[in-house]
């Protein structure tokens, strides 16, 4: 009998030590979220992640930059896809073959759902909070309505580990890798030699 109640005490005990699903209906400046986030500056980043939507070892490397009006998005993996976006032109850069097309086009913001936007209002929106199982192990996440789907950020203590943004049309697991606000303007340039490819 008494080693019942112990085993039903430990249980106890047990349950209560997981971090409770909270609902924050207005963020006073202390998420982790936004801590992490509220130096960055949108118009001006580098930011690296590694692909984690298909298993925990994937060393695909994804960078997305931005200066002003200048974007950068690359993937690095198995093969190597490089989008420059400047002066009213998209480029599609080939470092296999050396070269590169361009055409007219508008920039296609790939930190869209991964990257917080407005870290004014980031301070005071609410959120989502609880524990999760990604990959194996236990992370503290804080998820966000966004208009056009949702984003979750996991963090072991104060550090951002992974990037989950569910939209309508599907969903995206990064795992962060590192950041700065410091962007060299030669990311944004072709390289020489490189032959314009014209369709």
């Amino acid at each position: 009998m008494i080693k019942k109640i112990v085993l039903c005490l430990f249980a106890l005990l047990f349950v209560g030590c997981g971090v409770e699903t909270r609902t924050i209906d207005k963020a006073s400046g202390d998420s982790k979220t936004y801590l992490f986030f509220k130096d960055f500056n949108p118009n001006n980043y580098y930011v690296e992640f590694f692909d984690r939507n298909n298993n925990k070892n994937d060393d695909t490397k994804i960078i997305m930059a931005r200066s002003d009006d200048k974007y950068y998005y690359e993937i690095d993996g198995i093969n190597n896809m490089i989008n420059i976006w400047k002066d009213g032109y998209f480029y599609t850069i080939d470092n296999q073959l050396k070269n590169y097309s361009k055409v007219e086009s508008p920039v296609k913001d790939y930190s869209l759902g991964i990257l917080p936007y407005d870290i004014k209002g980031l301070r005071t929106k609410g959120y989502e909070t609880g524990e999760e199982k990604v990959y194996g192990k236990n992370y503290i996440y804080e998820k966000y309505e966004l208009d056009n789907g949702e984003t979750t950020y996991y963090f072991s203590g104060n550090d951002l580990v992974y990037v989950k943004y569910n939209s309508i049309q599907n969903v995206i697991m990064f795992k962060y890798n590192l950041m700065k606000d410091d962007v060299s303007n030669k990311l944004f340039e072709i390289p020489k030699g490189y032959l314009e490819m014209t369709y």
